[in-house]
């Protein structure tokens, strides 16, 4: 399993991890992202994304974290 950091907040990180080659997270999901809003000052809200595809995820990092390059990423 590989981890990224999408970005950096005050409390928590936005993460990506990556399923390793040749293998899948339970459920069957290739990536699966956490994120963290902002819910008061002494917590936030978090949030998990799961994609079985690739192109949906790519889309979605597209739209969401525009300096995130998914190209520095093996995706099997």
């Amino acid at each position: 399993m590989e981890t990224y950091i999408l970005k950096e907040n005050v409390l928590t990180d936005n993460l990506l991890f990556v399923a390793s080659e040749n293998k899948i997270f339970k459920g069957g999901y290739k990536a699966i992202i956490k994120e963290y809003f902002y819910q008061n000052q002494w917590g936030d809200r978090e949030e998990i994304k799961k994609f079985r595809k690739i192109d949906t995820l790519e889309k979605y990092l597209a739209k969401n974290y525009k300096d995130f390059e998914i190209e520095n990423i093996y995706i099997n």
